[in-house]
C-alpha cells in the first residue's frame, strides 16, 4: 500500500465527518467557543466526557458567549462513542512521519496527524476550514494530552496573516510587556516562569504561547497551566502542594499546576514581547548577558518547527522577524528563583529603554 492519495484522503476525512455527526447523535452535542485575541474557534464536541477532559487547560480562553462568528470550527468525538464503530484510517505507520503528521500528496485539500502517544487523529480541510479530532477514549488520553490539549488543531486554527503557535514561554507585567523564553524542552523556560510567576509577575505560558508577528510582537495566552517536573517540584514548594498528577503516573510524567485556578490574577491574556530570554540550566548563580539576534532564532526555531511540522516553514520566517525586533539576552539559570525573577526583571528594564546590560547592572540586579 503505498501513502494515502489525495482523494483517499478527502473521502477518509467525509467519512470521519459523518462519523462524528454519527457520536453526537448518539451521546448528545456540546458546544464551546474559545477566543484568542481577535480569533474564534467554535469546539463542537460529541459527549460530555471529552468536553470535561480537553476543556480545562482551555478555561481562560472559554467565551462567555458563543453566538459570534468562529473562524474556524473543530469536531471532536471519542472512537467508543460511535454506533458501529469508528472508521480505519487509510495510512500506513511507515507514511507518518515528525510529530504525527501524514506524508500525503503536496498541497493536498486534507491534512492529517496521527500522534503516536494518543492515537489521536485530528483533520484539517484547507478548503472548508474545517477540523476533526478523534481520539480513542478519554482514559486513553496521555497526561500531556490534558495540559496542553489539542495543539495540531490550534495550530491550524489559529495560524496565518502573523499568528503562529510556537514553542516557548512568556511572563511579564502589564506595564512594561512581556519576555519571549525561547529554547528546547529542559533548557530552562518553565524554572524561569516559575519564578516569575512565584514573584509576582504576570504569566502567558511556560511552552506554548500564539505569537502575532505583523507589526510589533505580541504574545496570547494558549492553556491556563504549567507543567512541573520533579525538580520543580522540589523548587517550589509553595506550588507542590496544588499541582496534579495521575493516580499511576507513567514514566516522566509531569505534573500539572491550574495557574488559572490558582493564581488568575496573574494569567495574563496576552503581553506585548520586548525582549527575548535565552535561558540553560546550569546551576550555581544566575548570569546574564545580552545575546545576538542568531542566539535567540536558534533557540526559537528548531524547537517549535520540531513541535509544529506542519506549516511549510512559515512560523521560521516569522520567529526571525522576531529576534530581529526585538532585543536579546542568555540566562545561565541557576538555584535560586528570586535571581532568576530579577534577571526577568532587569531584561524588561533594560528593554524598555532603562539602560545598558554592562555587568555592574547584572551584578546589582541578579546578585545580592
Amino acid at each position: 500500500m503505498s501513502r494515502p492519495a489525495e482523494a483517499e484522503l478527502e473521502d477518509f476525512f467525509d467519512r470521519a465527518a459523518r462519523e462524528h455527526q454519527r457520536a453526537a447523535a448518539s451521546v448528545g452535542t456540546l458546544e464551546r467557543m474559545l477566543c484568542f485575541g481577535d480569533r474564534r474557534v467554535r469546539l463542537r464536541f460529541a459527549g460530555a466526557r471529552l468536553e470535561r477532559v480537553l476543556t480545562a487547560a482551555l478555561r481562560p480562553r472559554l467565551a462567555v458567549k458563543d453566538d459570534a462568528p468562529a473562524h474556524a470550527t473543530i469536531g471532536l468525538w471519542e472512537e467508543g462513542a460511535v454506533p458501529g464503530g469508528a472508521a480505519a484510517v487509510p495510512w500506513r505507520q511507515a507514511d507518518v512521519g515528525a510529530r504525527g503528521l501524514v506524508r500525503g500528496p503536496a498541497g493536498a485539500p486534507v491534512v492529517a496527524v496521527h500522534e503516536a502517544g494518543s492515537l489521536a487523529v485530528t483533520m484539517l480541510h484547507r478548503r472548508a476550514r474545517s477540523l476533526l479530532h478523534r481520539v480513542p477514549g478519554v482514559s486513553m488520553l496521555p497526561w500531556w494530552e490534558r495540559a496542553a490539549p489539542l495543539r495540531p488543531a490550534l495550530f491550524w486554527a489559529l495560524s496565518g496573516q502573523g499568528r503562529h503557535l510556537v514553542h516557548a514561554g512568556v511572563v511579564g507585567d502589564e506595564q512594561r510587556g512581556g519576555v519571549l523564553l525561547a529554547g528546547a524542552g529542559g533548557s530552562g523556560k518553565t524554572t524561569v516562569a516559575l519564578a516569575a510567576l512565584t514573584e509576582g509577575m504576570a504569566y502567558v505560558g511556560d511552552d506554548y504561547v500564539l505569537l502575532h508577528t505583523e507589526g510589533p510582537p505580541v504574545a496570547w495566552n494558549l492553556f491556563g497551566t504549567a507543567k512541573l517536573d520533579a525538580g520543580h517540584v522540589q523548587r517550589f514548594p509553595a506550588l507542590a502542594s496544588h499541582v496534579a498528577i495521575s493516580a499511576e503516573p507513567v514514566a516522566d510524567e509531569k505534573a500539572v499546576l491550574d495557574v488559572h485556578r490558582l493564581m488568575p490574577d496573574a494569567l495574563a491574556s496576552s503581553l506585548p514581547i520586548r525582549a527575548v530570554l535565552v535561558p540553560r540550566i546550569r546551576g550555581g548563580r544566575a548570569r546574564l548577558r545580552p545575546a545576538t539576534a542568531g542566539e535567540a532564532l536558534l533557540a526559537l526555531a528548531p524547537s517549535t518547527a520540531f513541535q509544529m511540522p506542519f506549516d511549510g516553514g512559515e512560523v521560521m520566517r516569522a520567529l526571525a522577524s522576531v529576534a530581529r525586533a526585538v532585543p536579546a539576552f542568555a540566562l545561565d539559570v541557576g538555584d535560586d528563583p528570586v535571581e532568576l525573577a530579577q534577571a526577568v526583571d532587569r531584561v524588561l528594564d533594560v528593554a524598555g529603554g532603562g539602560g545598558e546590560l554592562t555587568p555592574a547592572l547584572v551584578q546589582q540586579s541578579v546578585a545580592q
